[in-house]
């Protein structure tokens, strides 16, 4: 059997807020579909976000996306007033990372690889 992830769905209570959140980040609208807006990115995974309540519990994604330059993205997202939930960067020796959390408390991991 072969798996791929076709698209992540990251459960939001206000998708126009938690939309001009992730457009600052720099992700761009592509379609709509009643109450879930897909987002633009490069890859073959397609990345949604979806209003609703979700009934098991509180926002559980972490999402992690690949930047080319880790220090210019932190300081472009801390110009918008986007500022890391922990501002300290974590390298694992193969990667770099910071995590920042949107308006539902789902975690966006910026990661650069060397």
């Amino acid at each position: 059997m072969s798996l791929q992830v076709d698209t992540v769905y990251v459960w939001v209570n206000d998708l126009e807020q938690a939309l001009e959140w992730y457009r600052a980040v720099g992700f761009e609208p592509a379609e709509r579909y009643g109450p879930w807006q897909e987002l633009r990115v490069d890859g073959t995974v397609a990345f949604a976000l979806h209003q609703g309540i979700r009934e098991e519990g509180p926002a559980t994604a972490v999402i992690s996306v690949l930047v080319d330059d880790l220090d210019a993205e932190i300081q472009r997202l801390s110009d918008l007033f986007i500022e890391p939930s922990d501002p300290e960067i974590t390298n694992t020796g193969t990667s770099r990372f910071i995590t920042f959390t949107d308006p539902d408390g789902n975690e966006i991991q910026l990661l650069a690889r060397p």
